[in-house]
């Protein structure tokens, strides 16, 4: 029925584990964006993270062992994997941001034989995101002071960036969409590209003109190497 990585969710003769609840999203970046947590700050148009979210209730009654179950669960917290359902992929790479236990029922033996997991899952971007891949559970935070020093040095790059890009210099994507609408390709995003030619009035750049990708992007969604 579903899939993510290692873990599966279908019902067998030998085994029940099913999937509830899934929710997901597709929302609009908000214009003038400087936020540093999950959005770039040079992307003003294009779309959210694309976050998916759902429950599963363990039962022991059901074949599975419920503590073993959470422990692998917890491991897995930060991985990035596809999220397949019904055999086909449900939006991007996706990392697992949170796993939440409740409603866990005990036995006389303190042996846990019910518990519902409820999954977080987020759209995996090392650019926007400072939830790196194995990160520890324990330090993916980043304090207040810090937030506050990134958004100020990324507002200064940013708009020194937007006055020196020039006809003949490199620079990489980082917006979603190519100027004429269609999604831009990973691979484009990670190379650089050589400037052709700029519309600063239409914001838009062009890209590897003739050799390479010979693309239309945003001005502003375009940063130096």
């Amino acid at each position: 029925m579903a899939k993510w990585g290692p873990k599966t969710w279908a019902v067998t003769p030998q085994k029940v584990v099913a999937l509830e609840g899934l929710a997901f999203s597709y929302s609009q970046v908000a214009d003038n964006n400087t936020s540093t947590e999950e959005k770039k700050t040079t992307n003003e148009r294009g779309t959210d993270l694309f976050p998916l979210s759902f429950t599963t209730v363990l039962h022991s009654g059901a074949g599975v062992d419920v503590r073993a179950e959470i422990e692998s669960w917890k491991k897995l917290v930060t991985k990035v994997n596809y999220f397949y359902l019904g055999g086909k992929k449900l939006g991007p790479k996706l990392q697992l941001r949170k796993v939440s236990v409740s409603n866990v029922k005990i036995d006389d033996f303190g042996r846990m034989r019910l518990a519902t997991l409820s999954f977080e899952l987020k759209e995996y971007d090392p650019d926007t995101t400072n939830v790196k891949v194995s990160t520890s559970a324990l330090k993916v935070g980043a304090s207040t002071s810090a937030k506050s020093a990134k958004k100020t040095e990324n507002k200064a790059v940013a708009k020194a960036e937007a006055k020196t890009i020039t006809v003949g210099c490199y620079v990489r994507p980082t917006g979603q969409k190519y100027a004429t609408g269609q999604t831009i390709p990973g691979w484009v995003k990670e190379r650089s590209h050589k400037v052709s030619q700029i519309k600063e009035s239409q914001n838009k750049v062009l890209l590897g003109h003739p050799d390479g990708i010979n693309s239309w992007v945003f001005l502003s969604e375009v940063t130096l190497v």
